[in-house]
């Protein structure tokens, strides 16, 4: 094989761009006082008008376009019908449905009586339409076994209705055993008797909750009934303020602690949807990218003093630094005026890779200099010398952020913008306030740390001594990546990449784990509500579809014969008891009751007969024993007592109202429904809202898939959140591949306009294709799945991943063809100052990236992890394969 033939194109780029840089250099150092002092005006300028300019975006606008098809016909599709996208979800749950009612119940009024915070306020089913017209959702079938089950509870119904105090309540109780054991019909007592044991329970830990009867009665809880509800609340937003959302969200919580629905009346209160979820996401990603950029400064300042052992190279390098750092935040202040989860990171970024280019240069002005050149030669030298290559990497780095610019994802678009600008901007730091610093500032250029040296002997030892089996292993581990490389994942799941401790990411997780509160839907627009139905129909068909719902289906099927069995019904339950108790029995009867339960309670014959009854049994007479021992123990037994009481029958009498009044609804039409539902489902135009929901948990993105593929199989224009979260991840992944085809054709088209030669590209892209094939095979064995935060990092790596090899390849064609110290050019070349700083730089990325890993928001951790451990592969492909390649290289012969 023979080396390509040498280009003096290539060669001429370099005399030029070298002599701009020396004259450029010298400038500098001419005026140096000077141009630090315009350096200091400049940067306290840039960071005022940063501070004031800069801002937060919670919107989703923010982190993709408003322009791309699937998100203009979701947009369209609200502004028909309300979506939940800019809405917040407030979650109530409850130890019993009644509970969860009543709470959802006073916190919706109270927040509708907040027009100034919320446009609109809707509870799902919390109207007192679906309240008296509930029995009518259930089927004929589960209507007549409903007959059946108060047709056996009616007589302990009756009585407990006519006394509901808790001695006459137990003396009912151990009549029923007793009637159970002389082998007489009774009713199924083990959910009363659980609902004893849960009374007991739940007073003994000073937390008691009513009884649902009910449940008791129906055996099954009334159709709407639920431990847990969801009010749905329109905010308006404050754009005044930094996070727009907060003042809506902080309207929620002072409301439910005002009401004090809290842990201890039982009731838990939650925020989520879209709204919470990017507020509290902005408030922690922003929080951990201040403690993230001061902790990478001092890291990075750190590894400068130990590695350099010279305050003046390593101030020069920091004073760069910040003066680039500052100027970039000023510059993303004009460009996009706020920044997005995704483009917050871009100050670690920046830290972590603008640190590159004064490390290159101070490191190599400290070996001139130590090598005895003045400061004013050694600077010249140094420009001359290492600039262009500073240049190029500058550019090949800025190319890996600016790639992203033409694909629709805004998000990583901006911050590739923000951070392609900010390398140019630090390699003008660079060549500017460093050279002043050195300038001005005196002292020594100091020794390089010793233990880069022991590392570097170990690396001339596996790349020189062994080049035949590096080349060799490298090869076997790229061809064995091929094996993990396909198997890559992208993640669509948003929740997953925020922090999981969040009360937002919490509790859209537990309601995602239900498809009947699943906040990623599909919604269809039909031209009417027949056509609606019908589609309805079809998608019903579908394995992935749990429900198919149209505003028609809100009107009871059957009515007549249920209406039918609901007039015999009404003949088996008493009327509702008074709100008002009579006085109570002495003290000592109603703990005697109780004693006399407990023991029926354990009865041989009743834990000897039906196991699940005997259960149950069991439990409430343990529970009972617990009770009874507390109260010998206390001297407020007899507030104990009505505290057990109140939560045994106390609701009784609003309980048995509800039921009355479900059983004795009217006819529903369509006209009948509760007019915030019909608005919600029926356009005033007619076009009909059919809303779908999964079967499936959608946090696994097969299941996403699979529900919105099969789905728009049938509908094609079907559109809502699941779609758009399903398209979006695919207009990231296609941004992705975009992204990592430009960088890879730009860079090489870089290479080969500056070198023109073959060879030289080949150098710095193999170690490069290597290393990003090890990062991808890493991931996947790790289980770390690319998602819509971390999907920058290998696009990213191939642009900086090539800095260090056109530091390296560079320094090896200024050494190729001179007399040389050692026996070959890549032994002369590891020993450089030029491998001494790819080491550091490395360390200082690794160092800022790893920043990043340690955040507790699991997307820019992700993203931190990726970089870490691609920055890790990188720097051992370039010291290792590198120069072993290099080794290939100069063994071969040469035409010219």
């Amino acid at each position: 094989m023979l080396e390509d033939p040498i280009d003096e194109g290539g060669d001429r780029v370099d005399d030029f761009l070298s002599r701009l840089l020396v004259a450029w250099v010298a400038g500098v150092c001419r005026r140096a006082r000077a141009v630090l002092w315009i350096a200091g005006v400049v940067s306290i300028g840039a960071l005022g008008y940063a501070a004031t300019h800069l801002g937060i975006n919670t919107h989703h606008t923010a982190i993709i376009g408003d322009d791309l098809e699937f998100w203009k016909a979701y947009s369209e599709f609200g502004k028909v019908f309300p979506i939940i996208d800019e809405a917040l979800l407030v979650v109530v749950d409850a130890e019993t449905p009644a509970r969860a009612r009543e709470a959802t119940a006073a916190l919706a009024d109270a927040l509708i009586a907040q027009p100034e915070r919320f446009a609109r306020v809707y509870v799902p089913g919390g109207s007192p339409f679906f309240e008296r017209h509930a029995l009518l959702y259930l089927s004929t079938e589960e209507l007549e076994d409903l007959a059946d089950n108060l047709a056996s509870v009616q007589p302990l119904l009756a009585e407990v209705s006519r006394d509901r105090s808790l001695t006459n309540l137990a003396g009912v109780l151990r009549d029923s055993i007793k009637y159970a054991e002389d082998g007489g019909p009774a009713p199924d007592m083990s959910l009363v008797f659980d609902s004893l044991s849960n009374a007991a329970s739940a007073v003994l830990v000073g937390r008691p909750g009513p009884v649902s009867w009910t449940e008791l009665l129906m055996k099954r809880k009334l159709p709407g009934d639920s431990d847990r509800r969801v009010i749905v609340l329109h905010p308006i937003f404050d754009y005044d303020r930094l996070l727009p959302g907060s003042r809506a969200i902080d309207a929620v919580r002072n409301t439910a602690l005002e009401l004090g629905l809290d842990a201890e009346t039982g009731v838990q209160v939650r925020v989520t949807g879209n709204v919470a979820l990017n507020t509290e996401e902005m408030l922690l990603v922003a929080r951990q990218a201040v403690f993230a950029v001061v902790g990478c400064l001092v890291l990075v300042g750190a590894v400068l003093f130990v590695a350099l052992r010279s305050v003046r190279v390593a101030t020069g390098i920091l004073a760069a630094l910040l003066s680039g750092l500052v100027c970039t935040a000023a510059f993303a202040a004009f460009t996009v005026g706020d920044l997005n989860v995704i483009s917050i990171a871009f100050a670690v970024l920046f830290i972590g890779l603008g640190v590159d280019f004064g490390i290159h240069l101070g490191m190599r002005f400290a070996e001139l200099v130590r090598e005895g050149s003045n400061d004013a030669a050694a600077l010249a030298e140094t420009a001359g010398g290492v600039g262009p290559s500073v240049v190029l990497c500058a550019c090949t780095t800025a190319m890996g952020f600016f790639v992203f610019l033409p694909t629709p994802y805004k998000a990583v678009a901006e911050l590739g913008l923000i951070s392609g600008a900010g390398m140019l901007i630090s390699l003008a730091c660079s060549l500017t306030v460093l050279p002043a610093v050195l300038v001005v500032m005196s002292g020594d250029v100091g020794r390089v740390w010793k233990g880069a040296t022991a590392f570097e002997r170990v690396l001339v030892r596996l790349a020189v001594r062994h080049p035949h089996l590096v080349r060799r292993t490298a090869a076997a581990a790229g061809l064995l990546c091929l094996l993990w490389v396909p198997q890559v994942r992208f993640d669509h799941n948003v929740v997953a990449m925020r922090d999981p401790s969040t009360e937002s990411a919490q509790t859209f997780n537990d309601l995602l784990a239900e498809s009947d509160t699943s906040p990623w839907t599909i919604d269809v627009m039909a031209p009417d509500l027949e056509s609606a139905r019908e589609t309805a129909d079809r998608l019903r068909e579908l394995d992935v579809v749990g429900h198919a719902v149209t505003l028609a289906d809100y009107v009871p099927d059957e009515q007549e014969a249920k209406l039918d069995i609901l007039a015999d019904l009404i003949l088996f339950v008493p009327p509702p008891p008074s709100a008002e108790l009579p006085p109570p029995p002495p003290l000592a009867e109603q703990i005697e009751a109780l004693r006399a339960l407990q023991v029926a309670l354990n009865s041989p014959q009743l834990q000897g007969g039906d196991p699940g009854r005997a259960a149950s049994a069991q439990r409430a007479a343990a529970s009972l024993e617990r009770f009874l021992v507390r109260l010998e123990r206390i001297d407020r037994k007899q507030h104990e007592l009505d505290a057990f009481e109140a939560s045994l029958t106390g609701t009784l009498p609003d309980q048995m109202q509800r039921l009355w009044r479900a059983l004795e609804p009217g006819e529903v039409t369509l006209s009948d429904l509760p007019l915030d539902l019909t608005r919600r489902m029926l356009a005033e135009d007619g076009r009909a809202r059919l809303e779908v929901l999964p079967r499936d948990n959608l946090s696994e993105v097969e299941a996403l898939e699979r529900f919105v593929d099969d789905v728009q199989t049938v509908v094609p224009n079907a559109t809502g959140s699941a779609v758009a979260l399903l398209e979006w991840s695919r207009v990231v992944t296609r941004s992705f591949q975009q992204a990592l085809t430009l960088a890879a054709i730009a860079v090489t088209l870089l290479l080969w306009i500056l070198w023109r030669r073959i060879s030289d590209v080949g150098l710095v892209l193999v170690p490069m294709a290597l290393a990003a094939a090890l990062t991808t095979a890493t991931a996947v064995l790790l289980g770390i799945r690319f998602n819509f935060a971390n999907v920058v990092v290998l696009p990213l790596l191939l642009g900086i991943g090539v800095d260090s090899g056109i530091h390296l390849v560079s320094r090896h064609r200024a050494l190729h063809g001179r007399e040389l110290e050692s026996a070959t050019p890549e032994t002369e070349l590891l020993g450089s100052s030029t491998a001494q700083a790819v080491l550091f730089s490395a360390l200082t990325t690794m160092g800022s990236f790893g920043s990043l890993a340690l955040s507790t928001h699991p997307g820019i951790a992700s993203l931190g992890q990726l970089l870490l451990i691609g920055v890790t592969y990188t720097l051992l492909c370039n010291l290792v394969v590198l120069p072993a390649l290099i080794a290939r290289t100069a063994a071969m012969p040469t035409a010219r």
